[in-house]
């Protein structure tokens, strides 16, 4: 049996489709992407992995560290990707939650030198839309992932958001 606040929800799905991306409007024209890394040479494999897609950037940032991001003056990006370990900044999943208060219509992807379980479940649980592996994504997924973040990650829930939901 429904309660009436779940009735209301599943009543809401039929009437309100706001928020929800229509499929006509998931290509865009071109993605504002940030890279945050300390490892220049990182950042270069992803610029040449990001030269084999057809996406079209209107920009492509490198920050060497969460805040020089947090600090940047720019008010928006379609998809943030964030390396996991930065000295300067500590383990990227604790930092996602700011990333995505700062910017948050934007996807953000962990790329990341090893992938865990546990550290998939902590990044989602931060509000990351995904976690790969450096050097294990081709081009063209690597695109459907860009294009997916910046479609899907505005709407994945920041911590704290489903708190009231039950």
């Amino acid at each position: 049996m429904f309660d009436e606040a779940k009735k209301s929800r599943l009543m809401a799905l039929d009437t309100q489709d706001e928020g929800i991306p229509d499929a006509s409007s998931s290509t865009q024209d071109s993605y504002r992407v940030a890279v945050v890394d300390d490892d220049p040479i990182d950042f270069q494999m992803l610029e040449v992995l990001l030269s084999r897609t057809d996406l079209v950037l209107s920009c492509l940032d490198h920050f060497a560290c969460v805040d020089d991001l947090l600090a940047d003056g720019k008010d928006a990006y379609d998809v943030i990707i964030m390396d996991r370990f930065m000295p300067t900044s500590g383990l990227a999943e604790t930092r996602i939650s700011e990333v995505r208060a700062r910017f948050g219509n934007c996807g953000v992807v962990m790329n990341t030198g090893h992938v865990t379980h546990s550290l998939r479940s902590s990044a989602a649980h931060q509000g990351a839309m995904a976690v790969i592996e450096k050097g294990k994504v081709d081009a063209t997924a690597f695109a459907l992932l860009i294009r997916t973040a910046a479609v899907l990650g505005p709407s994945i829930h920041m911590p704290g958001e489903l708190d009231d939901c039950a």
